[in-house]
């Protein structure tokens, strides 16, 4: 008996969503926020989260994971999505995780390309496992992201520490965190980000609610909105 394992490409459709301002200026350019939900989340979840934020003269891009996978709640069954698999094995994180990278910067390319997009202003801000991959994709792209927030995750330091030096003084970190969280302690992200800094990056601020668990609670939202007005 003899076996063959055999591969072959498998292409989904992966849709995102792009808010513009109210009223467009004639030849203005506007910062762009691209904004990356939690595993098993979507786009509108992390736009209803973002709401608030919203009415800043900005343009805000939803995309969605690329990875789809069964959500079992008590009374039903929802189709989630992911950036990204992790069984515990670093290398195929790694892998999972630069892959998404790569279709990432393809949308936002294809956003530059249709709407008034000023690339010298864009900010990367994710959810949990968002902004995980957040913090690779900004890190490693320096000269595309001038801001990343990560909110209830941690910077993954380890998979941009060869960038640090270039990245360092270009790229301006934000760890948002809820003291209470149980997914992501908020002892791992207050180390993650002084590993950070340590690496090189200037601007690396820890900003914690004490009352929040694994959220975007309101206290986040206004530290948030008051850092990306700073920041762009």
């Amino acid at each position: 008996m003899s076996e063959h394992i055999g591969h072959r490409t498998f292409s989904i459709e992966v849709p995102y969503e792009v808010i513009l301002p109210d009223k467009l200026e004639d030849g203005r350019r506007y910062p762009l926020i691209t904004a990356l939900h939690g595993m098993a989340q979507d786009p509108a979840q992390m736009r209803r989260d973002l709401n608030p934020l919203m009415k800043r003269d900005c343009v805000w891009l939803f995309p969605r994971g690329p990875y789809p996978l069964e959500v079992r709640g008590r009374h039903a069954l929802r189709i989630g999505y992911a950036w990204y698999m992790f069984d515990g094995d670093q290398q195929r994180l790694r892998a999972s995780m630069e892959a998404s990278c790569r279709h990432l910067l393809a949308v936002i390319d294809t956003v530059w390309n249709q709407h008034p997009v000023d690339l010298g202003r864009s900010a990367l801000v994710g959810f949990s496992q968002g902004g995980y991959l957040a913090g690779v994709l900004g890190a490693r792209n320096p000269t595309r992201f001038k801001a990343v927030a990560s909110i209830a995750g941690r910077f993954k330091h380890e998979f941009f520490a060869e960038v640090a030096a270039k990245a360092g003084p270009r790229v301006a970190l934000a760890q948002f965190h809820g003291a209470k969280d149980a997914a992501v302690k908020a002892e791992a992200a207050r180390d993650a980000l002084e590993a950070c800094r340590k690496l090189g990056f200037k601007q690396a601020e820890y900003f914690e609610d004490p009352d929040a668990a694994h959220e975007i609670s309101a206290h986040m939202l206004d530290k948030l909105g008051a850092w990306l007005d700073r920041v762009l």
